[in-house]
């Protein structure tokens, strides 16, 4: 189903981003220098930032091959059924 890696990559996100929100959090405590909760912070970022860059282009990649086989299906369909006449079927 198509839908199920894009909602996954929108649960990945957004649990990064509460990962994010409990470091902060994390900062009032005082148990690592702020600097070191940053750093922690910018390291979450900067996973979510390539593995979305990972997951956008191999969903491309899919969605380019969809396109062009259901267009070659949607041609053929077209040349079977239409019998040269460009026009869809009126419903």
């Amino acid at each position: 189903m198509k839908q199920d890696p894009y909602a996954e990559i929108y649960l990945w996100n957004r649990d990064v981003d509460r990962l994010i929100r409990v470091l902060q959090r994390l900062e009032r405590f005082s148990i690592r220098p702020t600097k070191e909760m940053k750093a922690y912070q910018v390291r979450l970022e900067e996973t979510r930032a390539a593995l979305n860059a990972d997951f956008a282009e191999t969903l491309a990649e899919r969605e380019r091959e969809d396109y062009t086989r259901l267009a070659r299906q949607r041609v053929a369909w077209e040349k079977k059924n239409l019998h040269g006449d460009p026009k869809p079927p009126q419903p």
